[in-house]
């Protein structure tokens, strides 16, 4: 399954004494109908992309997401998570887009990712050495790029190009991160057009559409686009003159569950909140093997007992025949899982 892996360690009956079943009443059964599964629980994989800005009025934004890279990456390696770390430039359309035609910046090079180290290191891993200075390479991409931001047919440019083979892993949730002081006008032609009723723009859901195929799977469970954007005209004033309201970026972050966050907020807070959102939609869950009685269901985290509960604890999916962790009873990688419970049939 794609939401979280285990490795089946122990399937057998076990006799357990009368005791708080974890927000369920307590199924008296005979002591051959309890059933105990254990798990130990590896985090699914992640794939993160940032879409960085790089013309010419982004170049503290720039400065801000390498400086506080720490508040989002040291949540998934205190998690034991499996990551890949990627970054791309809103002008990176050009090299697939309009990759024959005749202008500086329309060839397959402009899709690779960027890498600011010698040697270049484009894709970080939890491995990477010396991970949070690599990142902060990487991300200040500079400011000489297109004045012409198409973030949305960059990230895409850059998921199919040739030369960043084997990025996304298909077991993996990808999260797209849009760090940009001017709006997505991603269209047809190659001249700039600035335009919400230009007939070729590209719309929101065809971006959807896109990410759906490329990672068959769903907003919110397998990719989401978050945004670091201007998000009102109150940020847009504070910037100065020639900046726009990320408008569709809103858009598509709404579209797959993702975030929306204020370019004039701190970027600690802000990348907090993007990591935080990431790990609540990576659900650690493990379906059963056979069918409960939901109210015998009992689970523990290393020996922990968790609550029933939707926001910080456990929850039971009938339908898939699943339980969930959520919140900080979410367990860290190597931690053992036991769920136990009395099945529905003995069969």
């Amino acid at each position: 399954m794609k939401l979280a892996h285990v490795a089946p360690i122990v399937g057998s009956m076990l006799m357990l004494g009368s005791c708080d079943k974890g927000g369920g009443n307590f199924s008296m059964l005979s002591s051959s109908a309890q059933y105990e599964q254990a798990s130990t629980f590896v985090p699914r994989k992640l794939d993160v992309l940032f879409v960085v800005d790089n013309s010419g009025s982004m170049s503290s934004s720039q400065a801000a997401l390498a400086a506080n890279f720490p508040s989002f990456i040291n949540f998934f390696k205190n998690k034991g998570y499996d990551f890949k770390i990627a970054v791309t430039t809103s002008d990176a359309f050009y090299g697939d887009q309009f990759a024959t035609t005749s202008c500086s910046l329309c060839n397959a090079e402009q899709t690779r990712f960027k890498s600011g180290t010698n040697p270049k290191i484009y894709v970080i891993e939890e491995d990477t050495p010396d991970l949070e200075n690599v990142f902060a390479a990487n991300v200040n991409v500079g400011i000489n790029g297109s004045g012409d931001e198409r973030a949305f047919s960059s990230f895409k440019a850059a998921l199919n190009s040739s030369l960043n083979t084997g990025f996304h892993r298909p077991d993996a949730y990808l999260s797209i991160v849009i760090v940009s002081d001017e709006e997505d006008f991603s269209h047809d032609d190659i001249n700039m057009n600035e335009s919400y009723t230009q007939p070729t723009l590209h719309t929101i859901a065809s971006y959807k559409t896109y990410l759906e195929n490329f990672t068959q799977g769903t907003a919110g469970e397998d990719f989401s686009v978050s945004t670091i954007s201007i998000l009102d005209t109150t940020c847009r004033n504070s910037l100065g003159s020639g900046r726009k309201v990320g408008t569709r970026y809103m858009e598509l972050a709404d579209a797959t569950l993702g975030t929306k966050n204020s370019l004039c907020s701190n970027f600690d807070a802000v990348l907090n909140n993007i990591s935080n959102t990431i790990a609540s939609q990576i659900v650690a869950t493990f379906h059963l093997s056979r069918t409960p009685i939901e109210s015998s269901l009992r689970v523990l985290v290393d020996g922990v007992l968790v609550p029933q509960d939707s926001t910080n604890g456990w929850t039971f999916d009938s339908v898939a025949n699943s339980v969930s962790i959520h919140g900080t009873y979410a367990p860290q990688s190597g931690a053992v899982v036991t769920i136990n419970f009395d099945p529905a049939s003995m069969n």
